[in-house]
Formats: C-alpha cells, sequence, structure tokens
C-alpha cells in the first residue's frame, strides 16, 4: 500500500501507483557491476533519449516534468519536428537543454540556431549559458576549451568537440554557405520563407557522416539485390541524421508556418499510405521518404500541468486579448486571415525585405528601423498623448517622392516614467513634460515637417510643454500650431509652426484616415520597415559602449510589431446614428466589466499619415505670380504660354481651357 504521505510527494507525476512496482533502470545498472562496468551503464543510460530527465538532473542540475521529458524524446527521434507551443509553456528554454544533450552525447555535432531577429537566437544562447554556469558536472565533463563564446555576429557555445552557434538572419547573405547537423529555426513565422529554404535548410544538405551514409546507402542496395536483411535500427540514440527543427508560437494562416504545420500533419496522419503521400505531394512520392521522421507536438496553455504558469496572467491574457490573437499565442492555433479593417495579410503586403523590394518609378525599396533620419528628408510625427492609463505614442513617418516609411515607433506610460525618474534616467518629475521632451530630441534626429497631435486628452498639456518657456533649452525654438486661414491668436508668435492638432473623435475625420490609410496599403504607399538582425546586434554592441539601457534599435523594432498587431485588430462598426466607428473589440476585465484593447500606437499611425497627406499635396503646388489672370485681360499682364490662370496645378490644369 502506498502511504498518504508518499501520494502527496508523487502527486505531480500523475500517477498512483506504489514507487517500488516501477522500473528502476538504476537497479539493473548496479546489479553486478564492478567500478568500471558502472560507469561505462550510468553513461549508457544517460544517453537514451526515454531517460534525459536523468541526465539533465546529475549532469545538467536540472529537474524537468513528465511533459518536458517526453517532449525531448520526441525531439531526439525525429529528422523533422515541428514544435507549436504556448506562450510561456517553456519552449525556449527546451530548445537551450536539447542541443546541449545533443552536443554532449554526440561528439563532433554541429548545431544552429536561427531565428529572424538575433534577439531570438540569443535567448536561447542566454538559457544555454545560464546552464552551464549552474552546472559544475557539465564543465567537469567539457574542460577548460568548453564554454560560451560572444561576438558581435554570433554567439557560440562549445561542447567538447561539438559546437552551437547561434546566428543572425539578416538577409541570409551573411550566412549563406554554413554547415550543420542539426538545426533550430525558432520563431519559424518570422523566418522569410525563401531565406529559410534558400539559405538555412542548405546547411543541413550534406550528410552528418557522408562517407558513412555512403556506405549504408550501398549496403541496402547490395543486401536487396541478394535478397538478404541489413538489421537496420529505428531507435538508436545515436542516429547521425541530420536534423530540422521547427519552432514557434502559431500564426496566421496565410503565413508560411501555417503551410508547413498543414504539411506535417498530413504527414503524420498518412500513417505512410502511399495514396495519402501522394496527395501530399501531388504525384509521385520520393524515394526512400520515411513518413515516421515527421512529427508535430502541439503544447496549448490547457495542456500545461497546474501550476506551471500563473492561471492569473493566464485568465488576464483571455479577458484582455482578442480571442483570435489568444488561440494562436496561447492555443497554439493557427488563425484564418484577421478579420477586422486592416486585414493582417493587407499589414504584410506593405513589409519591406532584401528579397521582396517594393518598386516605385524613383527604385527599389528596402528599408530599416531607424533611431537617426536622413537630413535630407522630411519626417512628420503623429503623437496620441495619454490618459490616465493609456501609452503615449509616437509613431514617425518619413515622406518620400512616391511613398510613405513608418521608420520609428516609441511609446512610454506612466509607471515607466515613474520608474525612470527614480532611476534618474528622466529629469522631468511632470509627464507630459517628459513626453515633450521626446518630442524635441526625435527632431533633432529627424528633421520633422509637422507635428500631428490629438487635442484630446492630454494633447493640450503637450501642446503647452512644447511652447513652454521654461522647458526650452539653448538653440531650441518655441513649437506653435501651424498657420491655417482661419486666423488664432498664436499665429504671431515666434518659434515653428509645425503642430497640428486633430479632431480625432470628429466622425468625417477619423472616417478620411481610416479609409485613407487602408487604401495606401492597398496601394503599397505606406510600408513597413525591415530589419537586419546583425545591425540590431552591432547596435546592442553599440548600447553597451554608449551606456544606452532604453530607446534602443531593437525597442523599437518591437513596437513597430506591436503597432501592426493594433492595426490588425482594429474593427469598424456603426453607430446608432449610422457614422462609422473604429476601435479595438471589446474584452472582459475583472467584476464582469468591459473594456477595449489599447490602440495608442494605431491612432499615432491615422495621425502621421493624414499629416503627410496633406504635405504631399502641398508639395505638389507650383510657384506663381499673379492670381486671377482672366480678370484683367488687356494685355498689361502676359505670360509666355498664354494662360489665364496660375494657381496650383490640381486646379489650374483643369480650369486652363474653359474661357
Amino acid at each position: 500500500m502506498i502511504s498518504d504521505k508518499q501520494k502527496l510527494e508523487d502527486a505531480w507525476l500523475g500517477i498512483d501507483v506504489d514507487q517500488k512496482l516501477l522500473f528502476n533502470p538504476m537497479d539493473f545498472i548496479m546489479e553486478g557491476a564492478d567500478k568500471d562496468q558502472l560507469l561505462e551503464r550510468i553513461a549508457w543510460l544517460m544517453m537514451r533519449p526515454e531517460y534525459f530527465s536523468f541526465a539533465c538532473k546529475y549532469i545538467l542540475n536540472i529537474e524537468l516534468l513528465p511533459f518536458q521529458s517526453l517532449l525531448l524524446y520526441e525531439l531526439w527521434n525525429r529528422k523533422f519536428p515541428m514544435l507549436i507551443g504556448s506562450r510561456g509553456m517553456g519552449k525556449s528554454f527546451m530548445l537551450s537543454v536539447y542541443p546541449l544533450l545533443r552536443a554532449l552525447f554526440m561528439p563532433g555535432r554541429k548545431i544552429i540556431v536561427v531565428g529572424a531577429a538575433f534577439r531570438q537566437s540569443k535567448v536561447l544562447f542566454e538559457y544555454m549559458d545560464t546552464i552551464w554556469k549552474n552546472a559544475p558536472v557539465l564543465r567537469d565533463l567539457c574542460g577548460s576549451n568548453s564554454g560560451p563564446r560572444r561576438d558581435v555576429d554570433r554567439c557560440v557555445m562549445h561542447i567538447n568537440q561539438s559546437t552551437i552557434t547561434c546566428l543572425p538572419l539578416g538577409d541570409g547573405s551573411k550566412i549563406r554557405g554554413q554547415r550543420a547537423n542539426d538545426i533550430i529555426a525558432d520563431e519559424f513565422a518570422s523566418i522569410p520563407r525563401d531565406i529559410f529554404e534558400n539559405v538555412v535548410a542548405g546547411f543541413a544538405a550534406v550528410a552528418a557522416s557522408p562517407a558513412e551514409k555512403v556506405k549504408i546507402k550501398a549496403r541496402v542496395k547490395r543486401a536487396k539485390e541478394l535478397g538478404v536483411g541489413v538489421g537496420k535500427s529505428t531507435d538508436n540514440p545515436q542516429d547521425k541524421s541530420n536534423q530540422i527543427i521547427l519552432s514557434g508560437t502559431a500564426y496566421y494562416d496565410f503565413n508560411h508556418f501555417a503551410d508547413y504545420w498543414k504539411r506535417y500533419r498530413a504527414i503524420v496522419n498518412s500513417g505512410g499510405k502511399e495514396s495519402a503521400l501522394q496527395d501530399v505531394f501531388g504525384g509521385d512520392v520520393p524515394a526512400d521518404f520515411d513518413w515516421r521522421e515527421y512529427s508535430v507536438i502541439r503544447m496549448p496553455v490547457e495542456n500545461l500541468p497546474d501550476g506551471f504558469m500563473d492561471s492569473g496572467q493566464v485568465s488576464r491574457a483571455k479577458a484582455t486579448i482578442h480571442s483570435g490573437i489568444f488561440n494562436m499565442e496561447y492555443g497554439a492555433c493557427f488563425t484564418t486571415d484577421s478579420q477586422g479593417f486592416f486585414k493582417r495579410s493587407l499589414i504584410e503586403s506593405c513589409c519591406t525585405s532584401p528579397t521582396k523590394t517594393i518598386s516605385f518609378p524613383s527604385g527599389d525599396v528596402c528599408f530599416e528601423t531607424m533611431l537617426k533620419g536622413d537630413p535630407k528628408k522630411k519626417y512628420v510625427f503623429g503623437v496620441d498623448p495619454a490618459s490616465e492609463v493609456d501609452n503615449f505614442s509616437i509613431v514617425v513617418m518619413e515622406i518620400n517622392e512616391d511613398h510613405r516609411r513608418i521608420v520609428h515607433c516609441w511609446t512610454t506610460n506612466r509607471k515607466q516614467h515613474k520608474d525612470k525618474v527614480k532611476s534618474k534616467i528622466a529629469d522631468e518629475d511632470d509627464f507630459y513634460s517628459y513626453c515633450a521632451r521626446k518630442i524635441r530630441d526625435l527632431m533633432k534626429v529627424f528633421p520633422c515637417a509637422e507635428i500631428s497631435l490629438d487635442a484630446q486628452g492630454g494633447g493640450i498639456a503637450v501642446m503647452e510643454a512644447l511652447h513652454d518657456k521654461d522647458k526650452i533649452k539653448e538653440g531650441e525654438v518655441a513649437i506653435w500650431p501651424v498657420i491655417e486661414e482661419k486666423e488664432k491668436d498664436t499665429d504671431d508668435n515666434t518659434g515653428l509652426h509645425i503642430l497640428r492638432l486633430c479632431q480625432f473623435a470628429k466622425a468625417n475625420w477619423l472616417a478620411e484616415a481610416n479609409h485613407g490609410l487602408r487604401k495606401d496599403f492597398e496601394d503599397r504607399i505606406v510600408l513597413f520597415p525591415f530589419f537586419d538582425s546583425v545591425s540590431i546586434g552591432l547596435s546592442i554592441e553599440d548600447d553597451k559602449l554608449t551606456g544606452r539601457k532604453y530607446d534602443t534599435l531593437e525597442d523599437c523594432v518591437m513596437e513597430i510589431e506591436e503597432l501592426k498587431d493594433e492595426l490588425s485588430m482594429i474593427v469598424m462598426t456603426q453607430t446608432t446614428a449610422g457614422r462609422e466607428r473604429w476601435d479595438t473589440p471589446e474584452v472582459k476585465v475583472a467584476a464582469g466589466k468591459k473594456n477595449r484593447l489599447r490602440k495608442d500606437r494605431y491612432s499615432s499611425l491615422i495621425m502621421a499619415n493624414m499629416s503627410a497627406r496633406t504635405l504631399s499635396i502641398e508639395q505638389d503646388i507650383v510657384e506663381y505670380g499673379a492670381i486671377g489672370g482672366f480678370a484683367k485681360q488687356d494685355g498689361s499682364i502676359k505670360y509666355n504660354n498664354d494662360k489665364l490662370y496660375y494657381g496650383p496645378s490640381w486646379f489650374a490644369d483643369k480650369v486652363q481651357d474653359i474661357y
């Protein structure tokens, strides 16, 4: 009988069996073994994937849960496994443990970890570094020549004769020609399909042991001719085959990750049936294709053991995140295209990359997120001032002859401001003065043609801070509202008149702004940046040298990704009066109340784009010497082209032949 105390101790295992009745491999190992045999048997046991929990505990100094042990087992025994995990399930941690075991138990192994951003592959490396520091047995086994090595454009973990290399992806050009036995492609949805297929997948094109593979193939072929068996083992922990692991959080159905998932699932579900595989390949099945080499591992949040994740955090996410995004992030489910006003597929079609340049008469366009603008270009700022609970947001847009570029995004909130004041990073105690200072700082690196500011909420406070003489530093000038046809008291004030106050709540303005932005996306006039992970890596190193700990290039990249998410959640509804309304979906919060998701970055973008559209029209205005020439036809005013009217081209071109 199992004691109640023992039942309580074993409850986390999910079993109710006396451990004495379970097979204990250590009993087998210890039986009749001398010292040398004991070491050999222990080593043999640790190298078996079904006992990796034992190896992790005693070599890596970490304790695994049962589902983690099963995950490692499945990864080890498949050539092409796919891991789709819930946010917070410890996917990155497991993908750090796995290559360490692979490198240790397969001497001479070359393992490469890639992610769309260097940040992603470095996360795995930092986990490996932490394990290395906390695992004295591992360090003793490997010796002084092993351990982590960091460089600007890569991080390498040496494990005896094996290497684990974490690489920045970039446009693929700097990593082309690499060779590896095992590839881990993390956050696969963010890795461009063409770069993965043309560059990354080629890393593992050469057999792990080419000479041995040639011998085996020849042996198998000759055995068939002779009608004899070769005794192939399918459960060899030392199988030298190359491996490609695809991993990440689920994404939209139009993304290539979903395509791979559907293909892998069809292969697994085929069970090796020839007709089913022919449907997968659209014809003949490749020779020597083995469906058992493929695996799909889904780990939604509901399949994780109780207590593994903070239930309060999960509940909050479910209440405050749109259901489609929650199903992707936590349910490990691929979701069809976003159903909002700005479809995700439309947004992604406006993202540039070295392999997917967007062409204009002025040339092909591919650009990166910027911390500093081009002094020869014009920029507009869209600013959404924060309320008590929302983010203060700035989006910077570059105006070009035939397109506009989203180059910078920055947000903050009152809590972050307080933390920066406490850490003496920020000097301004007043929140809106701090935000106004950020606008001025950005103006020093992005030549600003106009600032579009929401007049509601904290907009007035920001405007006042921009021309408050006590807040203006040496070399700066006051910033005032733009001068328009309707005169204002501020028109004669000295300074820059570049501040355009938007009536964000006005239905007509909002309709024009949203429909205009979507049309610009459809025409691919407004574009999102490509970000090169090598430049991010260089920026990180520069940040270390300069001591910059916030507002980094990587921060800005992530802000623009958040901007895309906000855009894809915007839905258009109608008010009871029949007016169009744009907002994020309602979600349930505490005590049964409802609230809406934040959309601060989206608001900043539509304001910036409206300013950019206005400035683009103004740029088309031609200089002229007289107005209303047709009012005086006595010949005293004469122009070479004999036009009767001189004025804006959009008007003059249409009326010149009327009279």
